[in-house]
């Protein structure tokens, strides 16, 4: 596949909320709870944000990342578009928030996602990025969201040779 994307830290908090509205509601099946998508596309304003930008500069998809007690990086929100999944963007929009969570010194990543006691295609291919990426389950807690909705999380041990393959930022 020819990368006809690049990966761009986002500062404008407008472009953020924009951004993160436009790639969240083309995907239903993982955002439909608008209440949520609404929470999402609030907060990314005031957190690290890098977008996958196309020729026009329309943006294919996005992570946001927070960080816990000064040494744990947290994959708050992300999406890629569904035309382009499996196209490499999910991959690098991650190296660059691992390569940012590195340069802030954190030791793991985290992210929260539907726990695999729940048979969910959607959420299945969602477990298997983040292990294409290194992430592990950690633990499932059905009292963190509610019970028909437990949630997994997922860890990594961060190390400069823990970037994805090729994302040597």
């Amino acid at each position: 596949m020819q990368k006809d994307y690049r990966i761009q830290e986002i500062k404008e908090q407008g472009r953020k909320s924009l951004y993160a509205r436009e790639v969240l509601e083309s995907l239903p099946e993982w955002f439909g709870n608008k209440a949520s998508l609404e929470e999402y596309v609030e907060k990314v304003r005031e957190l690290p944000f890098w977008a996958a930008l196309g020729p026009e500069d329309n943006c294919l998809g996005f992570f946001c990342v927070r960080m816990h007690y000064g040494h744990t990086g947290d994959i708050y929100v992300c999406g890629v578009r569904p035309e382009c999944h499996r196209m490499g963007l999910g991959k690098a929009l991650y190296g660059q928030a691992e390569h940012f969570f590195l340069e802030k010194g954190c030791k793991y990543a985290m992210v929260e996602t539907l726990s695999d006691t729940v048979s969910y295609a959607p959420y299945e291919k969602t477990r298997h990025f983040y292990e294409s990426v290194g992430f592990e389950p950690l633990l499932t807690l059905t009292e963190m969201w509610d019970e028909d909705n437990p949630c997994l999380i997922m860890i990594k041990s961060l190390t400069p040779q823990s970037l994805p393959q090729g994302m040597n930022c």
